[in-house]
């Protein structure tokens, strides 16, 4: 095995996947079979003896590392969950909100004994990074999995496994401590005002994205635009974040003839700076080390190869991060990043690329390549992926270079060298040109099967073993176009099945609830609770399950708030009627299609599929069956097949009944009705 590192690393992050994800028996059994097919293909490659020892120490290394990380760090502090206590720790980071309130990282020790980093949101508490915040006593939890976002895998990746919640006799210490830290976030912030003063808002959010990976603050449309689009990954400082900037300096250091170890030394700096000014992603430090790898060679005059300076990278991460395999971000970059360095490069090095067009075609297969390796994580962790980024990645990702470029400009020179009306101009066609296409249906691709997406990353695997296999270009494309041609068919044919059957879906937080009514290509909305957020959870089921239109939206509480809420969130689903329990009139409703009800009930019909609200009592039912939504106090208000109760339901209220669902933080799953007294209920 002439690549050790690759091996390495590879077998270092098989350990720590196997040691995180692969804990029921089938699991270990599907990893068995991985560990065979890999073995089968190194073998292929002429492993000696000793390289299956190298691979065996890495796969066993990972395993001991991520084991003693958990007993150490990870089994102590998830242990106080539901208990609780008093903690003393560090501000490690901190996010400010509008209206003074914050969210803290803290860094300390659970009742001066358990060492652990935790989150603490707080209204009144004024504390900045390197101060001390003392809590005489609160409860510790683990942060919770919502519908909307499962903060427990977003902050098990970073170390942090509790939340605060109750705090009481919480004191702040100020420290004159971590003042680089302070300057670099005052900076950023500052030039983030800069960006949103000079730009405006949306153009000064997209800069400030892709200068800074800062999405706080954007408006959730605007990201929804720009990841359809194709060029999300804009918004998260990464490799070609950092190969633009490098490429500008040393281009510059060039014309000016700087030494290469001078060049080396400021390479370094703006490495730096980059990676502090994001706040440190795993997306941007694996970048950072592997132009480190590649020009480190180059100062050396050693030779650089992508592939061993990717695994390298992650090699190293992996080992002073175990818990970095719960990091979507870092999956995703090294997914594309291999795309483009390693597979696109072996995929289109026999493609001329004489003439402009023949290096125009050459550029999209690239695209194209990268793609289909980002493609399967895509799908597994995002509601939508985009179906059309190598085209906007040849066209727009230059356009957001050159605009990345001035605002990276702006930001080292302290806005001395101030070109942002340029910058403007380029925000301004490119996000007209996402939003666009964000409207048309077949730029972006969603799956709510959890079946489709396990048979896109099996077939994801049967294609890189026969890669190593044969190693034929043209087998390899056909491999994935039959993976490709499987998955979209797959979930085509579940849409099919999904559209022939009645489908509840019961949304919201808490007691609130938000009802999507599915079946036959027709969808309904009917918000029960008035609740602002429910807007955020029903824009999610429909973006996962690919629905662009809703015939009818019905509004029966806090109707002006809600429709507020509703216009904003829905901007990408066409709604063909709205029904809104009011006397008077909903402002800024006047170029809808409204109609409004206060002392009439509102009946929907489509063939044999009834939808009726009357009296607080909504109705769902066709010839398999009726369910009812009733308000908890009203328990016992309706003689439907089934009953689901929302709102806070009295202490003696019996729940035994087997045809009662009552909501109780339980919301969030789909009711299916397929045949006459069937009922399956699925969790989301």
């Amino acid at each position: 095995m002439k690549r050790k590192m690759i091996g390495a690393a590879a077998a270092y992050m098989a350990g720590l996947f196997f040691a995180s994800f692969f804990t029921s028996p089938a699991l270990l059994i599907v990893l068995s079979a991985m560990i065979a097919a890999a073995l089968v293909i190194v073998r292929k490659y002429g492993a000696q003896k000793g390289d299956y020892i190298v691979l065996g120490v890495f796969f066993a290394a990972a395993i001991c590392v991520f084991s003693a990380y958990s007993a150490v760090r990870y089994y102590p502090a998830v242990a106080m969950d539901g208990k609780s206590g008093s903690f003393k720790g560090e501000v490690a980071n901190v996010v400010r909100y509008e209206g003074g309130s914050a969210s803290y990282i803290l860094s300390g020790r659970i009742n001066d004994d358990i060492s652990a980093k935790v989150s603490f949101y707080s209204s009144s508490c004024e504390a900045d990074y390197g101060d001390i915040i003392s809590i005489e006593s609160c409860d510790f939890s683990k942060p919770s999995k919502d519908y909307l976002f499962d903060s427990e895998r977003y902050y098990k990746s970073d170390g942090v496994f509790l939340s605060i919640g109750n705090a009481e006799g919480v004191r702040v210490e100020t420290r004159d401590s971590r003042r680089l830290k302070k300057l670099i976030v005052g900076y950023r912030e500052d030039i983030i005002f800069d960006f949103r003063t000079e730009l405006g808002k949306d153009s000064g959010d997209l800069l400030a994205g892709m200068v800074f990976g800062e999405k706080r603050g954007m408006d959730e449309n605007l990201k929804t635009a720009v990841y359809r689009s194709g060029i999300g990954h804009m918004l998260a400082v990464s490799g070609l974040h950092v190969s633009v900037a490098v490429f500008v300096l040393m281009t510059l250091l060039s014309i000016l003839h700087v030494n290469r170890y001078l060049s080396f030394i400021a390479m370094e700096l703006i490495l730096i700076f980059l990676t502090a000014m994001a706040d440190y992603p795993v997306s941007a430090v694996r970048a950072a080390i592997m132009m480190n790898f590649m020009y480190a060679a180059r100062l050396f005059r050693r030779q650089n190869d992508t592939f061993n300076s990717l695994a390298g990278a992650v090699l190293l991460i992996c080992l002073l991060q175990p818990y970095v395999v719960y990091d979507e971000g870092f999956i995703l970059s090294v997914a594309g990043t291999f795309g483009i360095g390693v597979f696109a490069q072996y995929m289109t090095n026999v493609m001329p690329k004489e003439k402009p067009l023949q290096k125009l075609i050459r550029s999209f297969a690239v695209m194209l390549c990268t793609t289909v390796c980002v493609f399967p994580f895509s799908v597994l962790f995002f509601d939508e992926t985009s179906l059309i980024s190598p085209l906007t990645n040849l066209i727009v990702v230059p356009l957001c270079s050159l605009s990345m470029v001035i605002g990276l400009v702006y930001a080292l020179t302290g806005g001395v060298f101030d070109l942002l009306p340029v910058s403007k101009l380029i925000n301004d066609v490119i996000l007209e040109m996402s939003d666009r296409l964000a409207h048309i249906r077949w730029t972006h691709f969603s799956c709510d099967s959890k079946t489709i997406v396990a048979i896109l990353l099996i077939c994801t695997f049967m294609t890189v073993v026969a890669a190593a296999l044969f190693r034929s270009r043209r087998f390899i494309s056909i491999c994935i176009s039959l993976s490709v041609g499987a998955v979209f068919i797959g979930s085509g044919v579940h849409r099919i099945m999904k559209n022939s059957v009645l489908t509840v879906a019961v949304l919201g937080k808490g007691n609130n609830a938000a009802v999507v009514v599915c079946r036959d290509g027709c969808t309904d909305i009917i918000d029960l609770s008035g609740n602002y957020r429910s807007a955020s959870y029903v824009r999610k089921y429909l973006m996962r399950n690919g629905i662009s239109a809703a015939e009818n939206a019905v509004l029966t509480a806090k109707v002006q708030s809600a429709f507020a809420s509703y216009d904003k969130e829905l901007e990408f689903t066409d709604i063909g009627k709205w029904f809104v329990f009011s006397d008077t009139d909903i402002t800024g409703a006047s170029c809808k299609d409204m109609m409004y009800f206060h002392d009439k009930a509102v009946s929907i019909e489509h063939d044999d599929l009834h939808i009726r609200y009357d009296d607080g009592i909504l109705t769902v039912g066709d010839k398999n069956g009726e369910i009812a939504f009733v308000k908890s106090a009203d328990i016992n208000a309706s003689d439907s097949d089934i009953a689901v109760c929302y709102g806070k339901a009295p202490k003696d209220t019996d729940k035994s009944a087997d045809n009662i669902i009552c909501l109780d933080d339980n919301n969030n799953f789909e009711i299916v009705l397929s045949e006459k007294g069937s009922c399956m209920i699925r969790r989301l």
